[in-house]
């Protein structure tokens, strides 16, 4: 059995055609898990032909890893505009800036739910997993750093539950069904995780 590799071809045909396979791919990966799907599934579905999605898809692994990808980027892209832009306003606390990022963060996803929920259902292509988590873990230092948590057991510890936190922050919000609901999900998870803020044990950035 072939396993997913760490990278898709590139894509050098317009971005609404890419998305129109990936939105077609999340939606039957959705309904009927990836091992049920093929890519025959994914042409019908998407309405592109076998060749275009062949050229740039060597088979559905790959098209699973591209959502996933292009998912991620979209996250790292939102998370970082957002981290940068509060800053620019004046925001300087760590804890302050770590809840925008988890904005940020669990809002992308619930606009994009069809592809989140088809990464977190279970059902994975051989060796995703592995992958999911290498590029899960750098997003997760990314946001943690702003933290300035260091090596000690304490401070590994606290990153831990903080990052647990978020992970089911995420599964929450994939069940919110209107943007009322998830903004009281986000606003409720934040103030739980603000409950952890390092400063309140002596641990991370120094404030002020």
């Amino acid at each position: 059995m072939t396993e997913t590799k760490g990278r898709t071809r590139g894509w050098t045909s317009s971005p609404e055609t890419k998305d129109r396979v990936l939105d077609a791919a999340a939606e039957i990966f959705g309904e009927r898990g990836f091992t049920a799907v093929t890519m025959a599934d994914i042409v019908d579905k998407s309405g592109v032909s076998v060749g275009s999605i062949y050229h740039h898809f060597g088979g559905k692994a790959e098209v699973f890893l591209a959502i996933w990808t292009d998912l991620i980027e979209q996250v790292d892209g939102r998370v970082r505009e957002a981290v940068e832009k509060a800053r620019a306003g004046g925001v300087d606390d760590p804890m302050e800036l770590y809840g925008v990022s988890t904005r940020a963060y669990l809002e992308l996803l619930w606009e994009n739910q069809s592809r989140a929920r088809v990464v977190a259902m279970g059902d994975t292509p051989p060796g995703f997993e592995a992958i999911r988590r290498g590029q899960a873990r750098r997003g997760s230092d990314h946001d943690i750093a702003l933290l300035g948590l260091g090596s000690s057991r304490r401070e590994k510890l606290l990153r831990d539950f903080l990052l647990a936190m978020r992970a089911e922050s995420a599964r929450v919000v994939l069940k919110c069904r209107a943007r009322a609901e998830l903004n009281d999900a986000i606003d409720t998870a934040l103030e739980y995780i603000g409950c952890l803020d390092p400063a309140k044990f002596g641990l991370g950035a120094a404030r002020g």
